[in-house]
């Protein structure tokens, strides 16, 4: 399986250090460029962090609607310790499936 990780350097050292391969990105914006070049690479898992959800949220919602099953992104927290932001995305996405505002 192809694995990406996209962060900055200390984050992606703990990834490729089992084999994954690392692209450096220092903000959302870069970030978000970087994945686009990935999924045209046909990566099956992306590995994001947290705090990246944002700015790469749209990109990431098209290709789960065009593509299908692959890529699978994995927003995982980070050393700055900004949490929740993947939450509240899964959060709303199941209130808007089940038609009520769900608190957790």
């Amino acid at each position: 399986m192809s694995i990406a990780v996209v962060g900055p350097s200390p984050f992606i050292t703990c990834f490729t250090l089992i084999g994954a391969v690392g692209f450096e990105a220092e903000d959302g914006e870069r970030a978000d460029e970087v994945l686009r070049r990935l999924i045209e690479e046909d990566y099956k898992l992306i590995i994001l962090p947290e705090r990246f959800a944002e700015e790469t949220r749209e990109l990431r919602q098209r290709v789960m609607a065009e593509e299908g099953i692959t890529p699978v992104f994995a927003l995982i927290p980070d050393f700055t310790l900004e949490t929740g932001m993947r939450m509240e995305e899964l959060r709303r996405v199941i209130s808007l499936a089940v038609g009520t505002k769900l608190e957790l």
